[in-house]
């Protein structure tokens, strides 16, 4: 399979031209090591040494003399991949840093929050962080166009934005909807867009859970509290998109709400479920407090639950989150995400908050939609005016329309290609 560029290679290529380390994170599998080893060197025209520590032998070298190894290597570019596994190498970096600024290290791990301690630790000031998530529609696509998500952020005429957008992109139509469909069923992770058949996909969806997940698992809680973990896991993957509740999910799985705490730590740093934090102002007391929970992947969903694990509806949502963090991460980091309900039920799936300006976001798995569908966004944009003046609904469809004065309906495959 040719290798699909990923959105957030510029960004990364362009820090490495002023500071010397980086730090690319992410869930096993989604492209980190093809990204270091094989894509950037080339990119930066340079030569590089690389060390990978899932080998226990290197772990084990690097662990008694890692400054001694860094001091005598001579390349540009120095590759370690899973650094986490040896927390002793980031002393070792900071150390070389210092002492010669020519070397630049790239650095990879899966488990973010152990790298983030680490890196403050060792590296702040230092080194610059990018995460890489599972492939979006806008890489799957090919673009090279800014996303319309990205332009709707910045546009103040927005039925003139819409009207050329949409006469732009429709010959793309069937392509997109076709990569849509194909990425709410089977998620984005690299490998299994390498697959075609069906079968073969289902299998490695369930060796990558079995290996990679339960293994990262294991080290991080421990051989005898695996069995608890995966339990919880599949607890939390049948609530993606909805309100994270911490006593129910233990008193199903017979467990301490301290330790579902514990067990959640642990599946977010191996960035397998995410959380959404809820839109909220001071002067109200009308919103709820408590965030949602997202499965980071919709391949993950259906190695864990299998075919019909979750609701269409709960199983778009998750995408639609999915595509707006990788947008997000790629193009828009200043960008913050929120949810928006109140105590009373009305609710927004998605506020996007760019400076001081918010665009609420609904997602539809269906193929039409009507006003119905965006009168929580039409009381939103009553009583957010002044921060708010238009927003969308996102769905199945093939038409760009105005739904009600100010809420766009718009498809998938046109927002975020």
């Amino acid at each position: 399979m040719q290798y699909i560029h990923r959105a957030v290679t510029s960004s990364i290529v362009k820090r490495l031209k002023y500071r010397s380390s980086i730090v690319v994170t992410g869930a096993r599998q989604t492209g980190k090591t093809t990204l270091c080893k094989e894509i950037l060197p080339s990119i930066l025209g340079e030569k590089y040494d690389y060390f990978c520590f899932d080998d226990s032998e290197i772990r084990l070298i690097f662990k008694k003399q890692a400054i001694s190894i860094l001091e005598n290597l001579h390349t540009p570019i120095v590759i370690l991949d899973e650094v986490q596994k040896v927390p002793e190498v980031f002393e070792a970096v900071k150390y070389i840093v210092d002492q010669k600024g020519d070397t630049k290290f790239i650095l990879t791990g899966s488990s973010h929050i152990l790298l983030m301690k680490n890196i403050k630790e060792s590296l702040a000031g230092r080194i610059g962080i990018f995460f890489l998530y599972p492939l979006s529609l806008y890489e799957l696509a090919g673009n090279k166009q800014l996303p319309f998500l990205s332009e709707i952020s910045r546009a103040r005429d927005f039925p003139a934005l819409a009207k050329n957008t949409y006469l732009q992109r429709l010959l793309k139509a069937r392509k997109l909807c076709l990569l849509r469909d194909e990425l709410i069923k089977w998620g984005g992770l690299p490998p299994v867009w390498q697959i075609k058949e069906e079968k073969e996909k289902i299998a490695w969806l369930r060796d990558y859970k079995n290996t990679y997940l339960e293994r990262d698992l294991m080290d991080l809680g421990g051989f005898a509290e695996l069995e608890n973990i995966i339990l919880v896991q599949k607890l939390l993957t049948l609530r993606t998109g909805g309100l994270l509740n911490i006593s129910e999910i233990a008193k199903e799985a017979s467990l301490s709400v301290n330790t579902i705490k514990k067990y959640l730590n642990l599946l977010k740093i191996v960035f397998q479920c995410l959380f959404l934090q809820p839109f909220s102002v001071n002067v109200s007391k009308r919103l709820v407090k408590t965030p949602k929970v997202y499965v980071t992947d919709n391949g993950l969903i259906r190695s864990i639950l299998g075919e019909g694990g979750v609701s269409a509806g709960a199983l778009y949502e998750t995408w639609i989150f999915s595509e707006l963090i990788k947008w997000k991460n790629s193009f828009s980091q200043e960008g913050e995400l929120y949810f928006y309900r109140t105590h009373s039920g009305a609710e927004i799936d998605f506020i996007l908050k760019m400076g001081q300006r918010l665009l609420p976001i609904e997602a539809k798995a269906k193929e039409v939609v009507s006003q119905k569908d965006a009168r929580n966004i039409e009381r939103f944009l009553s009583e957010f005016a002044q921060a708010s003046s238009y927003g969308i609904v996102v769905y199945q469809g093939k038409e760009m329309y105005e739904i009600k004065k100010n809420i766009w309906a718009i498809p998938d495959w046109i927002l975020f290609s």
